[in-house]
């Protein structure tokens, strides 16, 4: 899966995620987000492959930026350009905006998130 990275980054998650909230500020709504879209990708593998989405050191920060992204650009009015994500997320530009497409399938494309599911998470 093109989320999958070679090696495990340097940076923790709490740093990076600190980091992308520093150079990139946001709204809560957007990080908690990525919890939902998290599961629903789990959830939609599993129907789809039959076998579970596996969230791990070689793919999580690459999910968050990813997931980042995507969720800025669809909660606020106000949100960054890819290049400045990729540049905060340590990627490449062109390989961000892959990882934002396949975030997307994954999610079957859907990114409304009632209220009510919002508040369970």
């Amino acid at each position: 899966l093109s989320f999958h990275a070679r090696n495990i980054p340097t940076i923790s998650l709490e740093a990076y995620l600190l980091r992308i909230h520093k150079y990139c500020p946001t709204t809560n709504e957007v990080f908690l987000s990525l919890l939902v879209y998290f599961d629903r990708m789990s959830k939609l593998a599993a129907q789809v492959m039959g076998k579970p989405f596996v969230i791990d050191s070689y793919n999580i920060h690459r999910l968050v930026i990813a997931g980042v992204t995507v969720a800025s650009k669809f909660f606020s009015d106000v949100f960054y350009t890819n290049s400045r994500y990729a540049k905060v997320g340590g990627l490449p530009q062109t390989e961000l905006n892959q990882l934002e497409l396949q975030f997307l399938l994954l999610n079957d494309f859907r990114l409304m998130i009632p209220p009510q599911e919002m508040q369970r998470y």
